[in-house]
């Protein structure tokens, strides 16, 4: 039975506490919450599943290990070019371009900016960087040049790696930095179009077979030695450097190879499981669960620079993926698409949802629509702080759409009351949620302060999201802490109204927000995309809609903005902060 909280008395509330606990199952009826009745239980949920080893190497040690099994088999396909590399190409190109990087004079613990978008090479550069022991920090390639010259400043890079038509980008922020500051950049230019690019070094030079690496000493540690440092805004505030040692990507990567987590397998001479490369590599869920992890067991990749609908159906359809890695997004377009068909999930054996939640509504879609019995939906949930893998569906719990499991191996979870992490709570109780493990990251690069505000002294991370355990220590994601709308005391969190919208015959998509009230302090505003193929409903249909299935408090007193589209991130987050910031400038100078 899946338990869905519709009230709970104490949903954050520190000075009306509530006891009780209205829960629904499946079936509509409502049941008395269940409480752990011993006082002395622990509240810290511990992985069901035994410690796994973590590797002791680096991280292209750990995915080469078994490249003797599959030297020939195809690595990462380009999904527009059909330009490849087999397991043997790949790992070549990685030591010469490690080797170059050497020769050319980058020292072990430098940083290299990554701005690529998905394509074969990126593979090259991120694993080639780590075996000659650079650092790489990674860039998404829609970043404008101000965006870019602030990463490329914060992380103290040397360099970046780019292709030839965002190398304009890169010149332009590095002047803005040296128009400050004296500091020189190298460039390098995968120069896709044909052409050899000025004020770069040419990548395909660098991975030539003409290229010596008889005498390159490959780095080999420690584990805890910095890897990967991407960005995040963490629970709140600017952008950070995430620093992510070795250890914390094999950490996760051994994690997710337990038999009831795990998605692939080892590839056969008989089978190789084929995933397509749709997440972004630059984004961690990209770079740990799609790409790191695909190739240490011999997976093939076939990546695409951007998510074209089309494209993208025409690779579920010929190219017989078994794995796919996906986001809300993606969710939506599969269950609502009319030209998705059961022809395109026949080859898959699992899709797994991440970097934000979706409903259960949005997961039988899918399974519906597919009519495949073997296909597995399920959830994940993660952070660019864990590297990321905290929780994930276990294999053994087929039905279950709203949860994301219980921890990883090796791994701790607790809720406790936000404003006071001292107060631990029990299953059905929503709190914040914080994490322990292996796979957690070093720190904030250069921002003590940040750091201690998310790692206590006991290694507890503070991740900023909501939610709650059941009895069987499955954890629920209810929303970011810091999206919450407040409603006279109470806590609304917009993925549940969102997830409800969606529910609408005539809705396709929505965003929730809360705004200013005079009486309540804040209501719920609902930005609201239509189906183009349906009327359009009136904004009393949408709330008489919602009355019905939700508190007092939680209705949409805020009122329905419709849109022809919501602002997202490459990730597939609806970024609800641009809505508001857009909605407020509006009413401040009406």
């Amino acid at each position: 039975m899946v338990l869905i909280i519709k009230h709970c008395g104490r949903l954050l509330i520190r000075d009306n506490v509530q006891r009780t606990c209205s829960v629904w199952s499946r079936t509509g009826r409502k049941q008395p919450a269940r409480w752990r009745t011993d006082s002395t239980a622990t509240k810290v949920i511990t992985s069901n599943l035994p410690d796994v080893e973590i590797p002791s190497g680096l991280i292209y040690e750990n995915i080469w290990r078994n490249l003797e099994r599959w030297p020939d088999r195809e690595a990462v396909v380009c999904g527009v070019t059909n330009r490849k590399y087999t397991y043997f190409e790949l790992r070549s190109a990685c030591k010469r371009f490690a080797a170059s990087l050497i020769k050319r004079g980058v020292d072990e613990g430098q940083v290299i900016a990554i701005l690529l978008p998905n394509i074969p090479e990126f593979a090259v550069c991120a694993l080639g960087c780590n075996e000659a022991g650079i650092v790489v920090t990674t860039m998404n390639p829609l970043y404008t040049a101000y965006e870019i010259a602030h990463q490329l400043k914060d992380s103290g890079v040397v360099g970046v790696v780019t292709i030839d038509e965002l190398l304009p980008r890169v010149l332009d922020a590095e002047k803005m930095i040296a128009a400050t500051e004296k500091k020189s950049f190298f460039n390098i230019s995968i120069n896709l179009n044909g052409y050899r690019a000025e004020d770069a070094w040419d990548f395909f030079e660098m991975i030539d077979s003409s290229v010596d690496t008889s005498q390159f000493k490959s780095a080999t540690g420690p584990n805890n030695s910095l890897a990967f440092m991407p960005y995040s805004s963490g629970t709140t505030g600017l952008s950070k450097g995430v620093e992510l040692s070795n250890k914390n990507i094999n950490s996760n990567l051994s994690q997710m190879t337990h038999p009831d987590i795990r998605h692939v397998v080892d590839t056969t001479p008989d089978y190789q499981d084929v995933l397509p490369a749709i997440l972004p590599f630059y984004h961690i869920y990209g770079l740990t669960i799609l790409l790191c992890n695909g190739l240490l067991h011999g997976n093939k990749l076939i990546s695409l620079p951007k998510l074209e609908s089309e494209r993208f159906l025409s690779i579920l359809k010929d190219d017989k993926p078994t794995v796919l890695y996906a986001v809300p997004p993606l969710i939506l377009l599969l269950g609502q698409n009319k030209r998705v068909t059961p022809s395109h999930f026949e080859s898959l054996k699992v899709i797994c949802n991440g970097a934000g939640p979706v409903k259960e509504a949005d997961g039988e879609k899918i399974l519906n629509k597919a009519k495949n019995k073997e296909l597995r939906f399920l959830q994940a949930y993660g952070m660019t702080e864990t590297s990321p893998l905290v929780f994930v569906t276990q294999n053994s719990d087929r039905n279950s759409y709203l949860t994301v499991g219980p921890p990883v191996s090796n791994t701790q979870a607790r809720i406790v009351d936000p404003d006071d992490s001292s107060k631990l709570y029990g299953p059905g109780e929503v709190g914040e949620i914080q994490v322990r493990g292996p796979q957690v990251m070093l720190g904030y690069h250069n921002n003590p302060e940040a750091t201690a505000s998310t790692i206590d002294s006991e290694g507890w991370l503070s991740t900023g999201d909501i939610g709650y355990y059941d009895e069987n220590d499955k954890f629920y994601i209810s929303d970011r802490l810091k999206e919450l709308i407040k409603v006279q005391g109470y806590q609304v969190p917009p993925a549940e109204l969102e997830g409800l919208l969606r529910t609408h015959p005539k809705i396709l998509d929505a965003a929730v927000v809360g705004v200013p009230h005079p009486r309540t302090g804040e209501a719920p505003l609902a930005f609201v995309v239509v189906n183009p193929d349906e009327p359009t409903p009136s904004a009393e249909d949408v709330q008489s809609f919602i009355s019905t299935r939700v508190s007092p408090y939680k209705q949409i007193t805020g009122g329905i903005q419709f849109v022809e589209s919501l602002p997202k991130s490459t990730a597939g987050k609806i970024l609800r902060r641009l809505l508001k910031d857009e909605y407020m400038k509006k009413h401040k100078t009406a």
